[in-house]
């Protein structure tokens, strides 16, 4: 199975130039891609002002065609940064205040970004952050911290930011363990008609911005903190147990109204800690083999002892320093079509600098180019058409990814999908939006967020540079975020004919609301309850209040079994049937 050759890294070490003062000045890579081939210089330069901070630094392709830095930085006599001139993200000035606390920013999209703390005779705790987009100024978070009061003392809040006014609504902390861990916590989310702007000094005005559903999560925990058991918004549990070592070894499921189910049965761990068995409630047992010497995962077994079916196998090798060269799944039969031979593996091959120049694999004899559409569910009645495919990788010197070539030769699937990279930066956008470098710096922001993505798509960012909207022909698509940057909610719209068609998902702790809805018609309001702590067997309840599809059982259990990466490959049910499988190309999302 393996692809590794050691003649490709013959002679390519990596050199670093270090000044009078042992600051790296240089850093000289050899790039080879075929064996027979000569290497590459790729240098790679950085300066430093007299304090030793880093003040410029130039990849190898800008480097090499002598267009100045990437970075430009101006520190203060301290060390952090004051202005940082990048030629992706633009330029950032940042101003702390004398005690180190952050002040100011202003990104290079021209946002304003104040934050205001208590007095001199308090703790000097965050209080407000200010956003000025243009001429206008609003407060877009505020943070209340909780007095020292009796009540608030039981509750072990006392000091602390019981309050969040973020972008997203409300965050509210209503108790704490003695650790410091959450126990209670309850989130308002703003109504879709407004925007977060905490300016006014009445609350009761900031109350009546935010939606009237209150989600409260609660936990328990244990003297050390450990989660016990939580309970989402819809009131569904979840309990885990743990050993002497503070290693889970259980968990279960209660749906609201239900009694509890079986997620975990055991785990078993190595001494290194690492898992080695997991038996799951759906009765399949998941087994991990690690190689001696490194502790790499070198082996992934899932099977089901009621009729000894392996329902994945997964074997995995590695070159020297850890990149994995070599996939197979023991679980699937090699079979033969159109005079060839399709074995269940990826072969992956790396250049010198271990950037991905080549991998196979097998596919779907009938599946067709894979595009930004979410391709269709292929039923293999003949699981002996499988195809092999190979797929070519190749960069510029900076890294950049600028082609990939996809190669069927039996079905004639053969592509080229290729990625136009500025000239003056690293920016790149596929090319069917452009194959001139000259126009792609046009297509970001000057904070380096893309604008479009394909023909006819636009994308709109938060002052933050989070996504906020994505247009197209056929509707549109807009999200809020928290504070901590976590979206808390999804909205796709799309007209009909005589209607619009909107798809809300709310993010909970544990907890996904998705409904579904013609004007003020719920068609479907669907819970997904994600059970934590599952080890590598990702499970999902979906509860439906309303509109559920038909051949769906309510309440059913969803097992996703993944890969050293985290990719889904199969999914079983609570009774550890095959719900899907799925093999992904690389460079691909499952």
């Amino acid at each position: 199975m393996s692809s590794y050759h050691s003649a490709i890294d013959q002679k390519t070490p990596s050199i670093s130039v270090l000044d009078n003062r042992q600051l790296n000045v240089r850093t000289l890579e050899y790039l080879r891609i075929q064996a027979e081939e000569n290497s590459n210089e790729l240098i790679t330069r950085y300066e430093f002002n007299i304090q030793g901070f880093q003040v410029k630094n130039t990849d190898p392709r800008k480097n090499k065609n002598q267009s100045g830095p990437n970075f430009i930085r101006v520190f203060n006599l301290a060390g952090p940064v004051l202005r940082e001139e990048s030629v992706d993200a633009g330029r950032t000035i940042t101003l702390n205040d004398i005690e180190g606390r952050l002040i100011l920013i202003i990104n290079a999209t021209g946002v304003r970004q104040n934050h205001r703390y208590e007095g001199n005779t308090l703790p000097g705790r965050l209080l407000a952050i200010t956003e000025q987009v243009q001429t206008e100024e609003k407060i877009t978070e505020r943070l209340i911290w909780a007095g020292n009061t009796a009540t608030e003392k039981d509750l072990n809040l006392a000091g602390q930011c019981v309050s969040h006014y973020d972008t997203a609504g409300l965050t509210q902390l209503n108790s704490l363990s003695l650790t410091g861990t959450v126990l209670s916590q309850s989130h308002q989310l703003l109504f879709d008609s407004q925007e977060a702007d905490w300016t006014s000094e009445d609350q009761s005005i900031w109350q009546k911005k935010l939606s009237n559903d209150v989600y409260i999560t609660q936990s328990k925990t244990d003297t050390t903190g450990a989660l016990l058991s939580q309970t989402d918004a819809k009131g569904n549990t979840q309990r885990l147990a743990y050993d002497v070592a503070g290693q889970l070894k259980g968990s279960w499921l209660t749906l609201k109204g239900q009694s509890e189910q079986v997620i975990i049965k055991s785990l078993t761990y190595s001494a290194a800690g690492q898992k080695l068995r997991e038996a799951h409630g759906n009765g399949v047992i998941t087994e991990y083999r690690y190689e001696p010497e490194t502790q790499r995962l070198i082996g992934i077994t899932t099977r089901r002892p009621s009729d000894t079916k392996v329902l994945q196998d997964l074997r995995y090798e590695y070159d020297p320093v850890g990149n994995v060269i070599g996939i197979r799944n023991d679980a699937e039969a090699t079979r033969f079509w159109h005079n060839q031979k399709v074995v269940p593996e990826n072969i992956y091959t790396y250049d010198s600098l271990y950037q991905l120049i080549k991998a196979t694999g097998r596919e779907m004899a009938n599946i067709s180019q894979q595009s930004h559409q979410l391709p269709s569910p292929v039923s293999p009645s003949d699981n002996n058409t499988y195809t092999n495919y190979t797929r070519s990788y190749s960069y510029d010197h900076s890294g950049n990814l600028m082609q990939i070539r996809h190669s069927s030769p039996a079905t004639q699937n053969n592509y080229t999908t290729g990625i136009t990279i500025s000239n003056r930066s690293n920016r790149g956008v596929l090319s069917t939006l452009t194959t001139d470098p000259n126009k792609v710096d046009a297509l970001f922001d000057a904070g380096g967020h893309q604008t479009s993505l394909l023909p006819g798509q636009s994308l709109v960012w938060t002052p933050r540079g989070e996504l906020k909207q994505v247009n197209n022909s056929i509707g549109n698509e807009w999200y809020r975020y928290g504070s901590d940057g976590m979206r808390r909610l999804k909205v796709n719209e799309q007209p009909t004919q005589n209607t619009t068609q909107q798809q809300r998902v709310t993010y909970l702790p544990g907890l996904e609301l998705r409904i579904t809805q013609n004007s003020a018609t719920i068609t479907e309001d669907l819970q997904v309850i994600t059970v934590g702590e599952t080890g590598r067997a990702q499970v999902q309840a979906l509860h439906w209040e309303s509109g559920k599809p038909e051949g769906i059982d309510n309440n059913q259990l969803r097992y996703s079994y993944d890969n050293l990466i985290g990719s889904s490959q199969l999914e079983l049910d609570n009774q550890g049937q095959i719900i899907s499988e799925e093999e992904c190309l690389v460079m691909k999302n499952c």
